[in-house]
């Protein structure tokens, strides 16, 4: 009997240190949900026990709380290219900052027909796309400062995506009862929708590097579902035992889900999966470098747990996501003083010209003119010395020209 509970102690050392090995509670004691990172590499993750939002520029070692006390649950969180957040907060509407969370302005329930907000995406130059309950989905082309468009109704939006490789085709995972689920897909960023493709509630999605589309599901059945057409059609790859609210893919193709009885990889391309040392419910999560975050929900052992696989080099090459055309977009903000941030795309690596010009015609400043990588690319323009007044900047680049104004109000 002796012998016994030493063999039973000793494997309970074991398999307590093995899990510590393997995940690191990094932000403990809160219910977490959601994540985002922007283009300078900072993480940010929701939570609704406390109902806060931090910030990690770590990589998630270390955090910081930049939103205390929501008024309601913020069950996902985004950052658009100019580093503005956004976040959903059902029946208080929408909040923002432009500052890093040093001030945040609430855009209410009213500018979204008084629906509820579930989710927020951020896409091309100044797009945001607002997930909502029993109200589908609205765009805003202007920042966020306003959501005049809206398609999908009736569906509750939990999740939106943009396609990895082309920023026109927007991704929308529907999950409610009966018919309020489903997934859609918009080919004209969002101004139109498809029908639903899919009829099962959709809770989260990822991309893989080929450009197949996969969900997960907490639908009965509970299956991973995969799409070789961005979304048109789908097959079933496999069947969980309990609902999945999270999934995302790492540097080297394996996959991870959470959700009821934890985590789960696959190493197969989702053929087959096992448990990975996590067996508490968990919603979503994010593969950052060679790391793995993964929101914990309940208040016991709630938090983000980070899974670091150093099997991994983190200068494994990543395929990164280049616009399929030229584009300017409108300064923001505008009007502005005395600065302004101009944000561009284009297709290839070009050289490129982008001036400022007086209402006269008569240039003020070169603020480009050299080889720029295929991509999207945000720059300030200080307009401290110049006087009140409208003034126009043109990016040219391979035959392509255009022009756009703005005002400078002092």
């Amino acid at each position: 009997m002796k012998k016994i509970i030493i063999i039973f102690f000793v494997m309970s050392v074991l398999t307590s240190f093995c899990f510590s090995q393997t995940w690191v509670v990094k932000l403990p004691a809160n219910s977490m949900y959601g994540f985002a990172r922007d283009i300078q590499n900072n993480i940010y993750a929701a939570s609704i026990s406390p109902k806060n939002i931090y910030r990690s520029s770590d990589g998630g070692e270390n955090w910081d709380t930049i939103f205390l006390g929501t008024p309601s649950n913020a069950l996902n969180i985004d950052v658009d290219s100019m580093l503005n957040i956004y976040i959903p907060n059902q029946s208080n509407g929408m909040f923002k900052t432009t500052n890093g969370g040093l001030n945040w302005t609430q855009l209410p329930t009213s500018a979204f027909n008084g629906r509820s907000l579930q989710s927020i995406c951020c896409g091309k130059n100044g797009y945001i796309y607002a997930g909502t309950t029993n109200g589908g989905v609205y765009r805003s082309t202007d920042y966020g400062a306003t959501f005049p468009d809206s398609g999908i109704q009736g569906v509750t939006v939990v999740m939106i995506k943009v396609d990895r490789f082309n920023s026109n085709i927007v991704y929308a995972c529907g999950s409610g009862a009966g018919t309020n689920n489903g997934f859609y897909y918009s080919t004209d960023a969002g101004l139109t929708w498809s029908a639903n493709t899919n009829p099962i509630n959709h809770y989260d999605m990822t991309q893989a590097n080929n450009g197949d589309v996969y969900t997960v599901s907490t639908s009965t059945g509970y299956p991973l579902s995969k799409s070789t057409n961005n979304g048109a059609n789908w097959t079933v790859v496999y069947n969980f035992a309990g609902a999945q609210r999270g999934i995302c893919i790492d540097l080297i193709g394996n996959f991870y889900t959470a959700g009821n009885g934890g985590v789960f990889r696959s190493t197969d391309g989702g053929t087959s999966f096992v448990n990975f040392n996590v067996t508490y419910s968990s919603n979503r999560l994010l593969s950052f470098q060679n790391k793995i975050l993964l929101a914990v929900s309940g208040t016991t052992n709630g938090g983000v747990y980070i899974y670091t696989d150093t099997t991994i080099s983190n200068s494994n090459p990543v395929r990164i996501p280049v616009p399929s055309d030229y584009f300017l977009s409108q300064n923001f903000p505008n009007p502005f003083n005395p600065v302004t941030r101009i944000t561009f795309s284009i297709p290839k690596d070009k050289f490129i010209t982008l001036k400022i010009f007086d209402i006269t015609g008569r240039e003020i400043q070169t603020l480009i003119s050299e080889m720029k990588q295929g991509g999207t690319h945000t720059l300030e323009f200080k307009a401290g010395n110049l006087s009140s007044g409208v003034y126009f900047y043109k990016l040219e680049c391979d035959g392509f020209s255009e022009v756009k104004s703005m005002i400078l109000l002092k």
